[in-house]
């Protein structure tokens, strides 16, 4: 099936073996396949996100592959490998999907597929990163743009955040919003009549908060993750899994956010709850070295 805009690659939706077998829906398909051509826009288009076979770490890669897993009702998994297999001999990045998820109330495919972007852009994949923003990004779609709770002012609040996963969501919400409190974004008609077989509408987003930073603050940890790589004397895109994961390396992180703020909103030009942040930060690195 040929998902449009996935960097002109065709996205295969291969049903994993069960018993007995299943057929998958073909509506379902569809939906699943315009959520996808739809998340992709607004990754690229409008967070200003590489697609991912463009990242240099998936330069082998020939598509994006997704499979839909009878095995598995609802939920997803992106893989973060380049792979070939008899069924599908070309190189190729993958995301499963429960076989009954259902596009127009659940998004997750879009979710996964920003893990995608993650994980062509980075190697970390501490919760408060990789789940925390992958959950933001959903907001893409739904539209249910926050501004989130004021951000931590004590080393202790930043540390929990920091060893949360999903949950961090709020602390990406209150900073890309002190960053951009307008919010304004324009979006393609065409992305905003999109619709479900069900009638709903796919994008509901009318406003976006940060939505210019997220490209510096994914080019910040990119650059973070080849030097933590140097240091370490790892591969570049070979890091242990257990090294993606590990919070020891959240100083890495926050050295990358400080400078990817830093560089996108001057201190003259930041909110006082900003300027605290920054100072919080500023100290926990510090006090590290």
């Amino acid at each position: 099936m040929q998902v449009p805009g996935l960097s002109g690659s065709l996205t295969h939706f291969v049903v994993r073996d069960s018993e007995p077998p299943v057929a998958i829906d073909l509506i379902r398909q569809d939906d699943i396949a315009t959520q996808l051509a739809a998340a992709n826009v607004l990754f690229h288009e409008v967070l200003g996100l590489t697609p991912p076979l463009q990242m240099p770490r998936y330069l082998q890669a020939e598509e994006i592959v997704v499979i839909l897993r009878n095995d598995q009702v609802r939920g997803g998994q992106a893989y973060d490998e380049v792979v070939r297999n008899p069924a599908i001999p070309e190189c190729h990045i993958r995301m499963a999907l429960g076989g009954r998820v259902e596009a127009a109330t659940n998004l997750t495919p879009a979710h996964e597929l920003f893990h995608l972007y993650q994980n062509a852009h980075m190697m970390f994949k501490q919760g408060w990163v990789h789940e925390g923003l992958a959950r933001w990004s959903e907001s893409l779609l739904s539209g249910d743009v926050q501004p989130g709770p004021p951000l931590p002012t004590a080393s202790s609040d930043l540390e929990s955040i920091m060893q949360s996963s999903y949950g961090a969501v709020t602390l990406w919400q209150r900073l890309f919003y002190l960053l951009d409190p307008q919010g304004s974004i324009s979006l393609p008609s065409s992305l905003m009549s999109l619709r479900y077989h069900d009638g709903s509408q796919v994008v509901t987003l009318d406003h976006l908060h940060g939505s210019r930073f997220v490209a510096p603050l994914f080019e910040s940890l990119h650059q973070a993750s080849i030097s933590l790589a140097e240091q370490q004397q790892w591969p570049t895109y070979g890091w242990a899994e257990a090294e993606q994961r590990s919070l020891q390396y959240n100083h890495a992180i926050l050295a990358a956010l400080y400078r990817a703020i830093s560089a996108y909103a001057p201190k003259e030009h930041q909110p006082e709850e900003l300027r605290r942040f920054m100072q919080l930060i500023d100290t926990m690195l510090k006090e590290r070295e």
